[in-house]
């Protein structure tokens, strides 16, 4: 791979993605190490395997990867190398226990070590204070990301095609830290915010605004109608089921209030969707 050369332009992005993911680790750690202490090791092992399939290559990697420029690969920054090693030591030591011949091999590769420095006998990571609030915000981060891929398959649209994004956020603050890391993962040339719904664009809804995504090609709008009429029936039942449950007098009276207030907090949720929707549908008529 590219050798690491000073800060490169990715290194903003690559930043939240080391908080990202030292958090991360954090988190899955301490839910390892309950599992060992409770001897549930197949739940030890999947918790492991997503660990390192999912929040490792499949988002940080891809997070950190160094931009393509005229058909070349920048090199990757000093600070984002060094993270990484850091990272992926860690990773091998996690996985050493089911897989102990092929990490201890890696171990060794990965840079010059004395024949006493194994990592059978290496300390155990140490856990370290999760930071929560990031770990929040990369739920929505990803929940983006993966509804802006998905419109792209759904609307045969070359990944190698920028589209542009604007979001209406509804309820909670703009938080703009994370803007890179989307433009990035789904390749979009602006990522701006609105305070007005956008005419002529694909939308989705999350809990806490709406997404708008004009597209050079012809917008298909029945088909559109078609598919935000779907959510809303979804969207309806859902929040029908919700009322069913609050209005249910020996649910109130038994639940505790962290559990009603859950389910108000669904209501208020799947109520604000279904006003976005509708002005959605309205605007395509």
């Amino acid at each position: 791979g590219p050798s690491p050369e000073g800060e490169g332009s990715n290194s903003s992005v690559s930043k939240v993605a080391i908080q990202w993911f030292d958090a991360k680790l954090n988190e899955q750690l301490e839910i390892i190490n309950d599992c060992y202490s409770k001897y549930r090791m197949s739940e030890a092992l999947m918790t492991t395997y997503k660990l390192v399939w999912d929040d490792f290559c499949a988002w940080y990697l891809e997070m950190i990867k160094p931009e393509f420029i005229d058909g070349k690969s920048l090199p990757i920054d000093t600070t984002t190398y060094d993270a990484t090693i850091i990272f992926f030591e860690k990773i091998l030591k996690i996985l050493h226990p089911f897989m102990p011949f092929i990490t201890e091999e890696i171990w060794h590769l990965m840079k010059e070590r004395s024949e006493k420095d194994c990592i059978i006998i290496a300390s155990w990571p140490i856990i370290k204070t999760t930071d929560n609030i990031i770990l929040k915000h990369f739920e929505v981060v990803m929940e983006v990301i993966t509804n802006i891929r998905n419109l792209r398959k759904q609307k045969n649209i070359s990944p190698k095609e920028q589209l542009q994004v604007f979001e209406k956020v509804n309820q909670g603050e703009i938080i703009k830290k994370y803007d890179g890391i989307i433009m990035k993962l789904c390749n979009l040339s602006s990522f701006e915010y609105v305070n007005e719904k956008v005419e002529n664009a694909f939308s989705f809804v999350l809990k806490h605004a709406e997404y708008y995504i004009p597209l050079t090609q012809n917008i298909d709008v029945a088909a559109e109608k078609e598919r935000l009429a779907k959510d809303l029936d979804y969207n309806k039942g859902f929040l029908n089921s919700v009322q069913i449950k609050l209005k249910n007098e020996k649910f109130v009276a038994n639940a505790k209030p962290e559990l009603i207030e859950n389910e108000k907090k669904k209501q208020a949720d799947a109520e604000a969707k279904i006003k976005a929707i509708e002005e959605q549908l309205a605007g395509l008529n």
